[in-house]
């Protein structure tokens, strides 16, 4: 088959496909038209339908075996299914319960279906479920566009349906009508566009051949010029990738290092933090141990004088004392003259004699208590002055602990302040490997980007070369069919040259 019938065949295949498939979406969108207008037009005549069959009475009962509106009887009567028919065409049936008693359908033979029975969806949707019925149902083995409504009675119960109906063949004759016509035209659409394509095939393809001979020994020559450029930036990018996967590798090393730096980093700002903490307690427990030690320096000093002041009142007490021995002394010649005179009175004084000698031993007694007191009270003024001595060297020695404590306590200090430069340093210290791991982590995943890329672009640039050398075996068959065609004529008009320029 030649060039030019091919052409003219897709055209035209092309075309016939284009209108085949508008028609399709219009003739859809009309058939559901149809569909709706039938819809509109059945839901108007069941209205009329209805306002016929009350005007006979709004009562619907049964009675005798018949269904009855008030007193209308209608089982057996046609007029209402007839006026329908006479009035808007199509069918009109009244149920008594699933019972045709009154109808304008007909059977083969020409009777009117009296006693057939309603079935299938409607069935079920007016008297099992009282619901009206919408949709295409088949009377007499006929398609129908059909409504159906409950007839109940007082009590709401369904009793029998109200029917109307239209054949589907009476809307839709047009429909087939237009489907023929449509058709009929779309042939001759496609025979007038066959006709119009050859004609410009004749008028506008034969002088482009050349020009497209032209074209295609640039485009032979630009896509060898393609492939070897192609291949250079493959070579350019095995390298690029190569360095990339270098770069890498070195990157994820240092990342790695920057993480274990990161790590120990924390560890340090870890033990600087603790050590900061200690020194702090540290300081403030050697404050409180110079609060102590001052508490302590008051109280011996307070002690220390006290001492001094019991060995001052234990020197009044020797005095005491010695005013006591005096006054025993005084005491027992006292009693030594009262014994006498006692003595000298005879018989008289032998009462007085005995008490003057309890006095005299009682003056020994008192003189040695107050010996024994003595000694006891020199005894306790030794001790004081050891004590003194003691609390002295003690109060010397606390003052020396206070001044080191002090000493300590400005040592820690300034070893707090230390401590805390060096902890902010570690912070700094960590906070600046964290940042340089996050960045070195943010350049390692630039490079997987870049060498993801950088592959992709490989594999881009190999395919590239498989396109290129596909497009090269194409201009080099697009050649070769030029020159095919320009070697024939076809209807004795001669295929332009080369250059572009009819032959004559």
């Amino acid at each position: 088959m030649r060039l030019t019938t091919k052409f003219v065949l897709i055209n035209v295949i092309i075309v016939t496909m284009a209108i085949a498939i508008t028609s399709c979406f219009t003739f859809v969108s009309i058939r559901n038209e149809i569909r709706r207008q039938a819809s509109v037009s059945q839901e108007g005549i069941l209205k009329v339908f209805w306002e016929l069959l009350k005007d006979k009475g709004n009562n619907f009962h049964i009675a005798n075996g018949k269904l009855m509106a008030g007193e209308y009887v209608i089982n057996g009567n046609y007029e209402l299914p007839d006026k329908i028919r006479d009035s808007f065409g199509g069918t009109a049936t009244i149920f008594m319960g699933d019972t045709r008693v009154s109808t304008n359908v007909l059977k083969p033979d020409g009777s009117r279906a009296i006693d057939t029975k309603l079935v299938g969806a409607a069935y079920d949707a007016v008297l099992k479920e009282g619901k009206p019925y919408r949709g295409a149902a088949k009377i007499q083995d006929i398609p129908y566009f059909t409504a159906y409504d409950p007839i109940k009675n007082a009590k709401g119960e369904v009793i029998g349906v109200l029917y109307v109906g239209i054949k589907e063949s009476d809307y839709f004759a047009a429909y087939n009508r237009l489907q023929t016509l449509m058709l009929v035209i779309t042939a001759a659409i496609a025979l007038v566009f066959a006709l119009f394509t050859v004609f410009l095939v004749r008028r506008a393809l034969f002088p482009i051949i050349g020009k497209v001979s032209v074209i295609t020994d640039k485009i032979h020559t630009h896509v060898g010029a393609i492939a070897l450029t192609m291949d250079q930036q493959s070579g350019f990018s095995t390298q690029l990738s190569s360095s990339v996967v270098e770069i890498s590798s070195t990157m994820e090393e240092f990342s790695s290092t920057a993480s274990q730096i990161a790590q120990h980093s924390e560890s340090v700002v870890e033990r600087a933090d603790r050590t900061l903490d200690d020194t702090k307690n540290g300081a403030a427990e050697v404050e409180n141990l110079t609060f102590k030690i001052n508490d302590i320096s008051q109280n011996i000093q307070t002690n220390l004088e006290e001492i001094v002041e019991l060995g001052r009142k234990s020197k009044e007490i020797n005095k005491v004392m010695e005013i006591i021995n005096n006054i025993a002394n005084q005491t027992k010649l006292i009693a030594f003259n009262a014994a006498l005179e006692a003595a000298s009175a005879g018989e008289a004084g032998k009462r007085f004699g005995v008490v003057a000698v309890e006095i005299r031993r009682l003056a020994d007694s008192v003189v040695e208590s107050t010996t024994e007191i003595e000694g006891k009270i020199t005894e306790i003024l030794d001790s004081v002055n050891r004590l003194v001595m003691s609390s002295e060297k003690s109060f010397q020695l606390i003052q020396e602990g206070q001044e080191y404590a002090s000493h300590t306590v400005v040592m820690l200090i300034e070893s707090v302040d230390g401590v805390e430069e060096t902890a902010g340093a570690a912070r700094q210290i960590s906070l600046s490997t964290q940042q340089q791991q996050i960045a070195s982590g943010q350049v390692v995943l630039a490079l997987k980007d870049i060498e993801q890329g950088v592959r992709y672009a490989t594999d881009s640039i190999h395919q590239t070369n498989k396109v290129t050398d596909e497009l090269a075996d194409l201009s080099e068959q697009l050649k070769k069919l030029v020159m095919t065609f320009k070697a024939g004529k076809e209807d004795g008009v001669n295929v332009a040259s080369v250059s572009g320029e009819p032959v004559s």
